[in-house]
């Protein structure tokens, strides 16, 4: 009888939690209402609960980045790399902060409506260009992921070591438009995303699952520790390239914003506690992963991790299965939401020449979605390194982590908030310095061939 009641609590927490993504996930992309709508809303919605609000976060936060993190301990070293952790998850949360006081302020159910409703039409539609990149650059960073894993599952498959030589079908050219026009592109044309909410559950548990599954190869193997890699000499160079890296680490704040409008009995401190409980837990899982797995490999370890696990370690084929899994069923919420931020800046855009168009036509949701697809699985193809495009997702992360965020306080600071005027600037600057950067260094990386 006591199982029967377990049970039943236990499916009752999972469809609360279902429920409170699918809210969170229809708030990113929910439209101007009508007043009297709104305020119907407001006195009907439940609010989500500070347990399911931990959750959705760490499933936006973590995914396929923990993959390079070993790598960047290895680039940079153990210690510097904590310290930039730190330093991330400290902006990081006063950004939360910034967007949460503006959320009790002008009522923004999502980023871009707040940003329009802080910083006018201009600004809100230059946080949808963003987003549109955003939530673009991570489709690409998923067909990759899926395909390297792919190869390593066929290897396995084919009884091939990495140093042989494979058949034509373990190829990933070959397998990432397979897996992409077998597995992803039927799952775009789904119009109702609930289903894919569930993915966040099996997304965090499968990080879960890869971190702890780095640490037992490590003690399996009863590797020496060396020294080297805690505080190795490096430059200032390195630090920059990776620092992105980090920033897309603990991005969540496109999510916050509609998860913080529909918490139940919301308030900055209510807040303040999901959000220093979810960067511990992401902090420790993160520095776990790339402390035993710089360990392991050394500082030659692959930008992604598990390419350099071998296709027969029974752990690491769990690990593929599910991080693939998790992409394939991230990858439409992905291309969802970017195709509802293009259909609102091209609506948007009209409306400044005078023309009004009609929202979510039929045609325009067919074009958008081919060419969205298409572009992204040509782009995977023919983009070999992981970690560029890792690094690119984290200079436009560092967009909606500090620019935005920036230039929300910055125009709040009017009022005559010296304080609030300086901490705009500041992170406006680090904004669009990382942003910059970034973009600038790797295409000097692909241009020179040393990337």
């Amino acid at each position: 009888m006591e199982s029967s009641i377990q049970a039943a609590e236990a499916r009752t927490r999972v469809t609360s939690f279902h429920e409170q993504s699918l809210n969170v996930l229809n708030a990113m992309m929910s439209r101007e209402w009508d007043k009297e709508e709104e305020e119907e809303e407001v006195v009907e919605r439940k609010g989500g609960s500070m347990f399911g609000a931990i959750f959705i976060l760490m499933n936006a936060i973590m995914g396929a980045s923990i993959l390079i993190l070993p790598c960047s301990f290895g680039q940079i070293g153990i210690i510097t790399a904590v310290i930039m952790e730190l330093f991330v998850v400290f902006i990081g949360y006063i950004a939360h902060m910034i967007l949460a006081g503006a959320v009790d302020r002008f009522d923004g159910a999502n980023y871009q409506d707040l940003m329009g409703k802080v910083c006018g039409p201009t600004a809100q539609l230059l946080s949808q260009l963003g987003l549109i990149l955003y939530f673009f650059t991570l489709s690409c960073a998923s067909h990759i992921t899926m395909g390297d894993q792919a190869v390593k599952i066929c290897e396995l498959a084919d009884g091939l070591s990495s140093e042989e030589e494979h058949h034509w079908y373990c190829n990933r050219r070959f397998l990432i438009p397979v897996g992409s026009m077998t597995l992803i592109f039927p799952l775009i044309w789904v119009r109702n995303i609930s289903t894919f909410s569930y993915v966040s559950v099996f997304s965090v548990f499968s990080v879960f699952y890869i971190v702890a599954a780095i640490i037992i190869d490590y003690y399996k193997l009863n590797l020496p520790l060396n020294d080297e890699i805690l505080m190795p000499d490096v430059g200032i160079l390195p630090i920059m390239q990776y620092l992105p890296v980090f920033t897309l680490g603990f991005q969540c704040h496109m999510t916050s914003v509609p998860l913080y409008y529909e918490l139940h009995n919301r308030s900055v401190s209510r807040y303040t506690v999901v959000i220093l409980v979810t960067s511990f837990l992401v902090f420790l899982c993160y520095m776990l992963a790339g402390v035993f797995g710089l360990m392991t490999f050394g500082v030659s370890v692959d930008p992604d991790i598990l390419i350099d696990y071998s296709s027969k370690d029974g752990l690491m084929t769990v690990a593929r299965g599910a991080i693939s899994a998790s992409v394939i069923g991230s990858c439409p919420i992905f291309i969802y939401l970017g195709r509802g931020a293009i259909d609102d800046t091209i609506v948007q855009i009209a409306g400044k020449f005078n023309r009004q168009l009609e929202r979510n036509t039929e045609k325009r949701r067919v074009v958008i979605l081919l060419v969205w697809h298409f572009l992204a699985l040509g782009l995977a193809i023919l983009t070999s390194s992981f970690g560029t495009v890792l690094q690119l997702v984290g200079s436009i992360a560092a967009l909606f982590m500090l620019f935005f965020p920036g230039y929300i306080a910055w125009v709040e600071s009017r009022d005559g908030n010296r304080g609030y005027q300086v901490l705009g600037v500041i992170f406006m600057a680090m904004g669009m310095f990382m942003f910059i950067w970034t973009i600038v260094f790797n295409l000097y990386q692909i241009a020179t061939g040393a990337g």
